[in-house]
């Protein structure tokens, strides 16, 4: 391919950029979620409205109707792969950005409210997920049950769908008034930490029950192999990571911690595909492992820049690979209005009870439930991988789709009436529950990795 095909991939990228940072400026002035906007952003942009370019295996586009771009199907192709491309490492930096917020301080300082609302917040919501799915299968399987699959196995993926939170959201909400160093917000911190480890571990576990691997290797491999990514992990957080770094502080370059964290992040994802578990599992854990590394505390600034421009590009690309046109009918936005209905009312009891049981009163409770309740990036991440595995329906993937819209226009709005009226400043005479000492409150609050 000569070098001047490219210039459509450059065009191309060039476009979308202005886009994403236009379609952030009117969020920001709508005071709402910026994945939201990238998300709408690729359906506008896609076969579902305008149909101005569609990434699928064979990339088609009505761009190729201006003869003055001379497009061809060469220049179609290319761009799609290379689009593709950066959308898969966009969701491997994200994954990997949600694990390094995974910060053990916070754990040991509210882990018992957060672990109890955690569990509270995917119980409730695992169990509300699959009695809906079987609702609605009973009534229309083929509208939510791909065919030759299981319920079961959809079941599944629409269970672990459910059982994440967004920390950017509520904790965004929490530092705007003045209450993120409140034991309350901090709970919901640790809280969504403890959700982001179950629900990816839950995902991973998901995926390899599913996969082809199961089938033909057994059950007891494929757990041991999930057994020995994790151990082998904790031996990297704990030995060969501490010592590999103590043996550069020889190198006196600021890039170096970038450098290594990015190869690293690649590398585990490589490692966590051998062993049947999804590549976003890997960058997870990457994350996680240098996240709470003490010469890496950097590592927010360093990845800022890059995130910022590619991982937008994965939320668009939602949009740009699947036409909803053909399935969207009053029946398919009923089902992912009560989806949404049900996601939010499960998370916010199932987050009440827990922080209730742990000892908190009832409007603090109503706070931590609610800020729960969340959702964002994560669950995205988890739906597509469901729909390209072929375990969700086109409808039941667009209601989970419109689950994490609605819930982002809803959430923020009463999040933010239940923090002014329930949440008050504890005691400062009190042990102080710090923000996480890998990043500021202001970071944690600002950045779109929710922990959905």
């Amino acid at each position: 391919m000569a070098a001047s095909d490219f210039e459509i991939v450059f065009l191309l990228l060039g476009l979308v950029l202005i886009l994403i940072k236009t379609t952030h400026v009117v969020m920001r002035k709508l005071d709402l979620p910026e994945v939201l906007g990238e998300v709408t952003l690729g359906f506008i942009l896609g076969p579902t409205l305008l149909g101005l370019y569609w990434l699928k295996d064979e990339p088609t586009s009505l761009l190729s109707n201006f003869a003055f771009l001379k497009l061809d199907r060469e220049a179609l192709d290319a761009s799609g792969i290379i689009l593709s491309f950066i959308s898969e490492f966009a969701v491997l930096i994200l994954l990997f950005v949600v694990g390094t917020e995974i910060d053990f301080n916070i754990l040991k300082k509210v882990k018992k409210p957060a672990f109890y609302s955690a569990i509270g917040g995917i119980i409730v919501p695992l169990l509300m997920g699959i009695s809906f799915l079987a609702i609605v299968a009973s009534i229309d399987r083929d509208l939510v049950i791909p065919s030759g699959v299981t319920f079961v196995d959809t079941a599944l993926f629409m269970a672990v769908a459910l059982t994440a939170t967004s920390i950017g959201i509520s904790t965004r909400i929490f530092l705007d008034l003045g209450k993120i160093r409140s034991k309350v917000a901090q709970t919901v911190v640790g809280a969504a930490i403890f959700d982001d480890i179950i629900s990816v571990t839950a995902l991973a576990l998901v995926v390899a029950y599913v996969s082809g691997a199961l089938s033909s290797s057994g059950v007891g491999l494929i757990f041991a192999q999930i057994a020995a990514f994790f151990l082998f992990s904790f031996l990297l957080f704990k030995y060969i990571v501490p010592w590999l770094v103590s043996r550069t502080q020889v190198v006196k370059d600021q890039s170096f911690v970038i450098f290594f964290s990015i190869s690293f992040m690649l590398l585990m994802s490589v490692l966590a595909q051998t062993l049947s578990l999804a590549p976003i599992i890997g960058a997870f854990m990457a994350g996680v492992i240098v996240g709470n590394e003490d010469d890496f505390l950097d590592i927010h600034h360093d990845i800022e820049p890059m995130a910022n421009w590619v991982v937008p590009f994965f939320f668009i690309t939602i949009g740009l690979r699947v036409n909803l046109a053909p399935v969207l009918s009053p029946v398919t936005i009923l089902l992912g209005l009560s989806l949404a209905i049900l996601a939010i009312s499960a998370k916010f009891i199932g987050g009440s009870l827990g922080s209730r049981l742990s000892g908190y009163d009832k409007n603090s409770s109503r706070s931590i439930g609610l800020s729960m309740a969340a959702k964002g990036e994560v669950t995205l991440i988890f739906a597509v991988t469901a729909f390209e595995l072929g375990f969700f329906t086109l409808p039941l993937y667009a209601a989970v789709i419109s689950l994490v819209m609605i819930d982002s226009l809803v959430v923020p709005t009463l999040l933010k009436i239940a923090v002014e009226r329930w949440v008050i400043l504890e005691d400062t005479s009190n042990p102080e529950i710090t923000p996480s000492q890998n990043v500021t409150a202001e970071e944690l609050a600002t950045t779109q990795v929710p922990r959905s």
